[in-house]
């Protein structure tokens, strides 16, 4: 690839996964039930409401879902991840995989994405809690109730010692493997 085509490479890619991790925090308030209201949630739910409600408005026809799962958004992030390895195989290496290939390439993806997320929030919690561990902002919060459920289990794994929290380094490394591991089935580094 020649500079400018790696730019444009990128950008497209880059564009495509952050609407993709915008509409997976989507998915992630809706599950952990925060409210609209809440300052960083409104964030998200503005930036993704384009995008979301007018595929609601045909699915649900006016009414609203009461379920802690937001199947429009787990549908359109499964169907922008396809367009996201259409668009950049015909593009950018003139080919049209097969939908086999495109679903497998989804899913590795989908969980490579996931994985990348639930990493940097857990980083972003760790500097957090050595820079300043009194601090309070929205965007805490909900990092904290995301990433608290993995760090529990990473509590569970390798308890305290000497009041050393080790869960966020086996979580990270845990995550950071199975990225690793679902990224090298993706092709041409897509």
């Amino acid at each position: 690839m020649s500079g400018l085509i790696a730019i444009a490479y990128f950008l497209v890619k880059l564009s495509f996964n952050l609407l993709l991790f915008a509409l997976l925090l989507r998915v992630a308030l809706r599950y952990f039930q925060v409210s609209t209201l809440h300052p960083a949630g409104q964030l998200i739910y503005q930036l993704t409401s384009p995008i979301v409600h007018p595929i609601e408005r045909l699915i649900y026809s006016g009414k609203t879902s009461l379920n802690r799962y937001d199947w429009v958004t787990l549908g359109l992030i499964v169907l922008i991840d396809l367009l996201k390895f259409l668009v950049l195989g015909l593009l950018f290496h003139s080919i049209l995989l097969p939908l086999l290939y495109l679903i497998l390439f989804t899913v590795a993806d989908l969980v490579t994405l996931v994985c990348e997320l639930l990493f940097f929030m857990i980083l972003i919690r760790v500097i957090i809690s050595w820079i300043n561990p009194a601090r309070q902002h929205p965007a805490l919060d909900i990092i904290n109730l995301i990433t608290e459920p993995l760090l529990e289990l990473g509590r569970f794994l390798i308890p305290n010692i000497s009041g050393f929290d080790f869960s966020p380094i086996i979580i990270m490394i845990i995550l950071k493997i199975i990225a690793l591991f679902m990224a090298a089935i993706l092709p041409f580094n897509m």
